[in-house]
């Protein structure tokens, strides 16, 4: 991949937010300009192919967003008990995603990164190491996805179990799969985890799930 001039990257960066400046209003700006007022906190990945545009164009004042290698709460948990306890969202969504680089870097050995990278990394260890592989790395590869946002779930539970038992709070273990690997159709967030329940049927008779509609539980619910 080649690299491009900084100079290109910094017009484009100003040219952009001149545009989204123009399309905005002044009152746009004034409506959250005291505080912040987002409905879900946000653990996603640092992949540049992922962003919160997957599930909604209008983000701000909206999505609080914490992002790192691998969508890993214990890298960031600060971070994540500000949404939680501070911002009180009522929705805390842990969206992992297909092809994730952090996963693929644990499964093949990472030991040639550099240290910062490899502290990051070694949260890994539990969901990822415990995978049984299959001889199919692609398989392999998105199972370990899987089991690292089933990881994460379990990790925000312990810590915010109690807002969840009062309904207060749902968590939400979900993969953005941008190569239709679950034959939902390219781009597709796929629900596998709510609250800690795995089981479909489960989930699509949770309460979270009740304004969903049939048709769209069908596609997202794996």
């Amino acid at each position: 991949m080649k690299r491009e001039k900084p100079e290109k990257v910094v017009a484009e960066v100003f040219r952009d937010n001149d545009s989204f400046v123009s399309g905005k209003g002044e009152e746009f700006f004034k409506s959250h300009l005291e505080a912040q007022n987002p409905v879900i906190t946000l653990i996603t990945c640092s992949d540049s192919r992922v962003h919160p545009t997957v599930f909604s164009e209008e983000l701000i004042d909206r999505v609080f967003v914490i992002r790192n290698i691998g969508n890993q709460i214990e890298n960031c948990v600060g971070s994540v008990d500000y949404g939680v306890y501070h911002l009180q969202t009522p929705v805390l969504l842990i969206l992992g995603h297909v092809n994730c680089g952090a996963v693929k870097a644990f499964l093949k050995g990472y030991s040639d990164e550099t240290a910062d990278i490899r502290k990051e990394l070694d949260h890994l260890c539990i969901p990822v190491s415990k995978i049984k592989r299959t001889g199919s790395f692609e398989k392999d590869w998105l199972t370990a996805v899987e089991e690292n946002v089933h990881w994460q779930v379990r990790v925000a539970l312990e810590r915010y179990g109690l807002l969840v038992t009062r309904g207060l709070l749902a968590i939400l273990g979900a993969v953005y799969d941008f190569g239709n690997y679950y034959g939902r159709g390219y781009g597709r967030i796929v629900l596998i985890n709510l609250n800690g329940i795995k089981d479909r049927e489960k989930i699509l008779s949770h309460r979270a799930m009740s304004l969903v509609p049939g048709e769209l539980l069908d596609k997202v619910v794996i």
